[in-house]
């Protein structure tokens, strides 16, 4: 049978043929790497992710902790009535084993991990001020009332302050900041040098320097390992959480004037 009128440009149509098996395992392999790819990708945008917001924790904190310390430090020696220190601040002898003596004038005080201030209420009533736990602090206080001591101090990975008074009960204990992994206190007194609490005049001190390690609250999503210089020894973390080192050093401001 023969055909006419369709040209010469007229084939039967050819014959489709399907992947063989060697181009469907390389198919395979491509979309395999791919997917691993995308997956290795994801999971170090992840790691990243986790180590920033770990790393502005551990920042943020840093931030807060000095300033609530900073602040908490101004206290020492604050007073409004015009007495002369050796008045306005007596000598106090404690009953509590825990809480340090005081000389005349002395503002500060340590038992070797904490940092004690002393400072007094305002001479007005309706002008109070605030402990650092949050509570009133008035010139409706009293007698050994209106001084208070207020202690900083490492509780476990919690930085506290406590405040006391010489003629009554202590307020309760308030956590400040937490994952704290190390706090060290020094002073500046008339010897013009930094000292450990051991070596310190205390009626002399003239500037406080905190140091402390600050943890991020959450992990960073991988392990690392931190180390810092801690005096005569290293610290070394590696729980995945990240760490910086904070350090303020605050002058006292409200000092007495001394002869030299």
């Amino acid at each position: 049978m023969t055909f006419s009128g369709l040209g010469s440009d007229y084939a039967p149509a050819s014959r489709q043929a399907g992947m063989s098996l060697v181009e469907l395992m390389v198919s395979m392999v491509i979309g395999l790497m791919l997917v691993l790819m995308v997956t290795q990708y994801l999971i170090a945008s992840r790691q990243s992710y986790q180590s920033s917001m770990a790393n502005g924790e551990a920042q943020d904190a840093r931030r807060f902790a000095l300033n609530l310390v900073q602040h908490q430090l101004w206290l020492a020696g604050y007073s409004d009535d015009w007495s002369d220190f050796d008045v306005a601040f007596p000598t106090f002898e404690s009953e509590d084993a825990r809480v340090p003596s005081f000389e005349k004038a002395q503002l500060v005080a340590s038992t070797g991990d904490d940092v004690w201030v002393r400072y007094r209420a305002p001479a007005l009533a309706d002008q109070p001020s605030n402990h650092c736990d949050g509570t009133v602090f008035s010139g409706e206080e009293g007698g050994a009332n209106a001084i208070a001591m207020t202690r900083l101090y490492l509780d476990g990975d919690t930085l506290r302050c406590k405040v006391y008074f010489a003629g009554r009960d202590p307020n309760n204990s308030l956590p400040l900041l937490n994952d704290v992994d190390a706090v060290r206190w020094s002073f500046f007194d008339q010897d013009d040098r930094w000292k450990a609490p051991a070596d310190v005049d205390w009626r002399s001190v003239r500037a406080i320097r905190l140091t402390a390690i600050l943890a991020s609250h959450e992990g960073s999503g991988e392990r690392f390992e931190q180390q810092f210089d801690w005096g005569e020894k290293t610290l070394g973390f590696d729980d995945g959480r990240a760490r910086a080192l904070a350090e303020i050093t605050t002058t006292l401001r409200n000092l007495p004037e001394r002869s030299r």
